[in-house]
Parts: C-alpha cells; sequence; structure tokens
C-alpha cells in the first residue's frame, strides 16, 4: 500500500506525523521537501502565491515521490474547494472555520451526494475520468478534511464544531488564535493550553485527530502531551534560510580557523 493511500488511515488512527508548509510554487521544491523525509506536506494557498490552478503543475511531483499533500484554501469557498480536489490532493485543510455551521458547509463542499454537494468532474483526481466510477465510489472516504480553529468564536463553539461529520482533525493556527484571545504571544502558556486542550478534547470525544502548527521544536512535547498528534512543522523558505545561514556561518569558520 503506498504512502499516499495509507495517510487518511493513519491521520484518523490519530499517529504522530509531521509535515512541512510549501508557498514557493515550482515543481522542483515539491521534489527537494519530499527528500526530507516528511509525512506529507502542507501546500499553502492561503497565504502563499499558489492558487488551485496551480497545483496541476506541482502534484506529478509529488506523486513521483508518493508524498500525500494537503492544500490550504484561501477560504471556505466551494469553488476553491472544489478545484482543489478535482485537481487531486490527498486532502484540504480549510481556514477559519468559526461555527459548526460554517465546518459543515466546508464538508459539504468536499464531499459528494448524498453526504455533500460536490459536483461531478475530478479530471485529474480521477485519472482524467479513465478511473472516474472508482474514484467517486471511495473519493468521500479517502479525502482528509483538516478544518482549522483560529479565533476565540471556534473556541466558543468547538463541542458542536467537532461534531460535525466528515471532519478528519481539527487544526489549530497559534498565531490567529492567540491575537483572536487577546494574547502578544504565541508561546505554549497557560491561557492558550486551556484552549488547546478544549480542542484537543472536542477531538478526542468524536474520534478525530487534533493538529496544530509547531513554530518551534522547543513546543513539540508539550504538544504531544497535550495530545496533538497532527503536526506542521517548518517551510521551504524557512528551510533554505536557515541552511543557508548555518552553512555559510560555518563556512566562515572554517576561514578564520584557517
Amino acid at each position: 500500500m503506498s504512502k499516499r493511500s495509507r495517510f487518511p488511515q493513519r491521520v484518523r488512527a490519530r499517529e504522530t506525523l509531521v509535515g512541512p508548509w510549501m508557498s514557493i510554487p515550482h515543481p522542483m521544491v515539491v521534489e527537494m521537501m519530499a527528500q526530507a523525509g516528511p509525512d506529507f506536506l502542507l501546500i499553502d494557498g492561503e497565504h502563499a502565491p499558489i492558487t488551485p490552478q496551480a497545483l496541476p503543475a506541482l502534484l506529478p511531483a509529488a506523486d513521483q515521490q508518493d508524498l500525500p499533500v494537503i492544500y490550504r484554501v484561501a477560504w471556505n469557498r466551494i469553488e476553491l474547494i472544489k478545484a482543489a480536489l478535482d485537481s487531486g490532493v490527498a486532502g484540504l485543510m480549510v481556514p477559519m472555520i468559526n461555527s459548526a455551521a460554517e465546518a459543515a458547509e466546508a464538508i459539504a463542499a468536499a464531499k459528494y451526494p448524498p453526504m455533500g454537494k460536490r459536483g461531478m468532474g475530478a479530471w485529474r483526481a480521477s485519472n482524467y475520468y479513465l478511473d472516474d466510477g472508482a474514484y467517486v465510489e471511495r473519493a468521500n472516504q479517502d479525502t482528509l478534511m483538516v478544518l482549522q480553529i483560529e479565533t476565540k468564536e471556534a473556541i466558543r463553539d468547538i463541542k458542536a464544531i467537532a461534531q460535525v461529520p466528515g471532519i478528519d482533525a481539527l487544526f489549530i493556527g497559534p498565531a490567529d488564535l492567540s491575537r483572536s484571545l487577546g494574547l502578544a504571544s504565541t508561546a505554549p502558556e497557560a491561557e492558550l493550553r486551556k484552549a488547546y486542550a478544549q480542542v484537543v478534547r472536542a477531538a478526542e470525544r468524536n474520534g478525530i485527530a487534533a493538529g496544530i502548527d509547531v513554530v518551534s521544536p522547543d513546543y513539540a512535547a508539550i504538544y504531544r502531551e497535550i495530545g496533538f498528534t497532527f503536526m506542521t512543522f517548518g517551510t521551504d523558505f524557512g528551510f533554505i534560510i536557515d541552511a543557508g545561514k548555518a552553512s555559510l556561518k560555518k563556512f566562515r569558520a572554517k576561514i578564520k580557523a584557517a
């Protein structure tokens, strides 16, 4: 069984998984990120210049490396969700889900009837309609849906949000959530931990995973202890900058020591 085909089951089984963010829209970046050994790649369409229309040029590189791709849409809109799924991503992340009603809208847009209202036309996802029947039969089950919890309104409605059928993971964006709660820092201090624990408990009660963006390796053990299993860490541009700085620093030290 391929890495991609096992991916939804691994998320739902709450295995500890980690993947980086991709913001540079080039297939070479996909190939290089795959070499780092992530469990998945999260392509950002919200805060990076990667629209659903760019996905067909990027996804073949991920497929070649058997790397599952989750795409974050810019907003909870049916046309964005539909276009990304038709291109063949393994799953979607939908930002700024603030209520159970908004969660239901996102799930409905991503699922075929009778579960949802996704329209027929999965051109690339169905291998250009050569495997359309098999794809449609499995799509509702195989497509991973990750909804972002990023506001105090979402925390207030978290029990109802987590009960919406079709959600595979609730994912916290610490920066937006801390700002919404009026906090100056994203460090996992008492008030943030309380909110995090609410999300994790709601997810666990409904048999779904809880995820979070990890901005520092120092937080990884803390988040795992709270109960998060689906984590993002690092970005393509961050890896380039950090590795470049470290390599140049090492090189210059060698010159001085000569």
